[in-house]
């Protein structure tokens, strides 16, 4: 679970000064590269023990032959199961919020986590995407809704 999440506050002000905090909700989140992996290959490891055990009980098929069918099936149902946890984890993550508040500040010994400035641009960017997003919207829903009332007055 080393991956964490910061997502704008819904009840964030739109326009905050600089130096003003903003506030977000922070939680930590697994990785699911990690858990695909580790799923596949514990299924194929699985599958190399697996048919070796078996001897030459399958007619027609060597054991290499055997192996590589049976270690891509496993590891298929190895790295669904690991996604099942990855799953399970991540939605109970979402449990776990909290709200932190964030100020830029370029002297890292007072910060409580020091961001590089590529990290907190980056951050920045996104939240401008998210207010022009949710700008947009804003205002399509308003056109349709005048455009709904500008039909409704034509009918009468």
């Amino acid at each position: 679970m080393a991956d964490s999440r910061l997502e704008d506050h819904p009840d964030a002000a739109e326009t905050q000064p600089d130096d003003a905090p903003q506030q977000m909700v922070y939680r930590r989140a697994p990785k699911i590269a990690p858990f695909l992996v580790t799923g596949g290959v514990l299924g194929f490891v699985i599958a190399c023990f697996w048919v070796p055990l078996q001897g030459t009980s399958i007619e027609g098929y060597s054991q290499a032959q055997t192996l590589g069918f049976l270690g891509a099936v496993c590891a298929v149902v190895g790295i669904t199961i690991a996604a099942l946890i990855w799953l399970v984890l991540d939605r109970r993550s979402k449990r776990s919020t909290a709200t932190v508040y964030a100020r830029r500040t370029d002297d890292p010994t007072t910060a409580d986590i020091a961001l590089t400035e590529d990290d907190y641009s980056e951050w920045s960017q996104f939240q401008q995407r998210q207010r022009e997003t949710e700008a947009y919207r804003l205002r399509k829903a308003e056109a349709k809704a005048a455009a709904k009332t500008k039909k409704r007055h034509n009918r009468k």
